[in-house]
């Protein structure tokens, strides 16, 4: 299957983003599932005590396009976001594991605009992301203050996409991701590193598949009088080829992307509420939307 060439490569993938982060080994124009970096300051290895907890994470990103060589090329979206959660913790032991399940729904707000060499015109689109239930996640202690965790996610299709729009919010197909967590939770460190796996089904009205990726979000935060603060940072890296085996952009296939984001992390306690700010800054981005993001977070839990 032939790849895209450099200036049709960077027009078909121009409006691929997801939640406040750059495209990722997806169709071309369709966004990501997850965010790369989405579970960053969090401890992800642990499970949080039994209850019933909100969490809303809200982002803005101000992304260019760059080819494979890391090239930028003609093509800025700017993304604004919110992604409600809502996660349950029962009192419930599975294989000697604490269980825990949650859902996610993501709205995305994105804005983008051509120039050349791809001439000039803007598109917008304000819609629902793919939404993500989570049923499944262990987590055991393994050691004092030493947590590890594993869990499954399934991303389902709204109906938002649409063939004729230069940008869309999500893809017309699932995507499954299974996950393996570590965190370090002693002496005031939060060492965490959770790494996931990304698999798509077929996208059945133009037989185009996009290929496999596997993404690693990293925490390395301290806590200080009250603060926890300290660099945060993820790697994603497609690994598998796309297939095309309709007429959809022309037959050809999207390049594969890499991408590297580092960056800071700070979170406060406010009463039961937490918070938690995170800027990140990608180091290396082939074949995707790069450069700078804002996330801020709010957790709250509301019963038992």
């Amino acid at each position: 299957m032939r790849t895209l060439s450099k200036t049709l490569r960077a027009s078909l993938l121009s409006g691929m983003v997801a939640l406040s982060t750059p495209v990722a080994a997806r169709e071309p124009g369709v966004p990501t599932s997850m965010p790369p970096g989405a579970s960053m300051g969090v401890p992800v290895g642990a499970s949080p005590p039994p209850g019933l907890y909100f969490s809303s994470r809200s982002g803005y990103a101000d992304l260019s396009l760059y080819d494979g060589d890391g090239n930028r090329l003609g093509a800025d979206v700017t993304v604004k976001d919110t992604a409600l959660q809502f996660l349950w913790a029962p009192e419930l032991n599975l294989w000697g594991g604490q269980y825990k399940a949650f859902v996610t729904v993501p709205v995305l707000d994105l804005d983008q605009t051509l120039s050349p060499p791809f001439g000039t015109g803007t598109a917008d689109r304000l819609s629902l992301g793919q939404i993500e239930v989570h049923p499944f996640d262990l987590s055991w202690q393994v050691a004092p203050g030493t947590f590890v965790s594993t869990g499954f996610s399934v991303f389902a299709p709204t109906g938002s996409w649409d063939a004729t729009k230069p940008v869309n919010t999500q893809g017309n197909f699932w995507t499954f991701a299974p996950s393996l967590g570590f965190s370090h939770l002693r002496d005031g460190w939060n060492l965490s590193l959770n790494a996931i796996y990304f698999t798509n089904t077929r996208n059945e009205d133009n037989d185009y598949r996009s290929g496999d990726e596997i993404q690693l979000h990293m925490t390395a935060m301290k806590d200080f009088d009250g603060w926890s603060i300290g660099p945060v940072g993820y790697y994603r890296k497609q690994v598998t080829n796309d297939d095309n085996k309709g007429l959809a952009f022309g037959g050809t296939i999207a390049g594969k992307a890499e991408q590297l984001g580092l960056g800071l992390g700070v979170t406060r306690q406010f009463g039961p509420v937490q918070a938690n700010l995170i800027y990140t800054r990608d180091v290396i981005h082939r074949n995707t939307l790069g450069g700078n993001r804002l996330w801020l977070n709010f957790t709250v839990p509301f019963g038992n």
